[in-house]
């Protein structure tokens, strides 16, 4: 019994050493992967009503729907149901898309579709295999960082280092920029720069703008702001920045003045990239197909 106890010490010990040399060696190389903690459930929930308003069959009644990111720094997408058949199209960015069909619609025929969603989001930023694309420091439609208006802008932010730069973009236009209302047509950052006024769009636009100019990766990012399980309703649509310091995207959301924190609140359902292969194109929420169709997201 002595002789088998000293052997599991002495098994143990060796263990030890070489998790410890490990350990040693990776933070020494600096290639010590960092962990996750992904330990919040969330469940969201949301539904379209499909219409036939015509007093003819619609042959093929088509809608592409948005599901949350499969994966962010701070959430992954865990499981998708809904009560009809649906198909699932993923894009390179993460971006999720549900696609539902019905064949031969009936005259003023109607469906429900509901959608659930089960997450695991995390309070922090969490570091993942998903690096800045070339598009995340260029200029783009909405996104004109490289006007001399924005870059002169960005040149007077510019601090000395890249997170004391981010504070200062941030800091500007969550202070610069006044809540005009919603607006259904994206103005853009330039816009925001010269009116210094905008909905939720205009806020990202313009701190994306401002970081891409100053050289820092930035992206857009849709999706809806849920502290708790949540029934998301088309009016609660939002916009918020992403920016990429240290290895981490990290959420930026001016309009509301949060930089860095409450990030389990920021259910991200699309990842906005003008270069991207999603179904969906420049639509926010959902897209249909059918003539005589109508789609509403109740």
């Amino acid at each position: 019994m002595k002789k088998t106890r000293f052997l599991l010490i002495c098994l143990t010990l060796c263990c030890l050493t070489a998790l410890t040399t490990l350990f040693m060696q990776d933070t020494k190389s600096g290639s010590r992967l960092p962990s996750s903690d992904f330990s919040i459930s969330k469940q969201i929930q949301y539904s379209y009503t499909v219409q036939n308003k015509t007093n003819r069959v619609i042959e093929k009644a088509e809608l592409w729907a948005h599901a949350p990111v499969k994966q962010t720094a701070s959430q992954r997408c865990v499981d998708l149901t809904a009560n009809y058949p649906f198909e699932l199209i993923s894009d390179k960015d993460g971006n999720q898309v549900l696609y539902f069909t019905f064949e031969r619609l009936a005259p003023y025929a109607s469906r429900i579709i509901s959608i659930k969603a089960d997450l695991l989001v995390s309070r922090s930023a969490n570091p993942i295999a998903t690096e800045p694309e070339a598009s995340d420091r260029q200029p783009e439609k909405y996104i004109e960082s490289d006007h001399p208006s924005i870059r002169r802008a960005a040149a007077k932010l510019q601090e000395s280092d890249e997170i004391k730069t981010i504070n200062a973009v941030f800091g500007w236009v969550a202070s610069h920029v006044r809540y005009s209302g919603y607006a259904a047509q994206d103005r853009g950052a330039l816009y925001a720069l010269e009116h210094k006024k905008g909905d939720c769009t205009e806020y990202m636009d313009l701190f994306v703008a401002l970081s891409r100019a100053n050289g820092l990766p930035a992206r857009r990012i849709g999706g809806y702001i849920c502290p708790e399980n949540a029934v998301l309703k088309a009016r609660d649509y939002h916009n918020w920045g992403e920016f990429y310091e240290n290895g981490i995207w990290q959420i930026a959301d001016p309009q509301h003045n949060v930089l860095m924190r409450n990030q389990d609140n920021y259910i991200a359902m699309r990842i906005i990239r003008a270069s991207g292969d999603n179904p969906l194109g420049t639509f926010n929420r959902f897209r249909f197909k059918g003539e005589g169709l109508k789609v509403k997201m109740n």
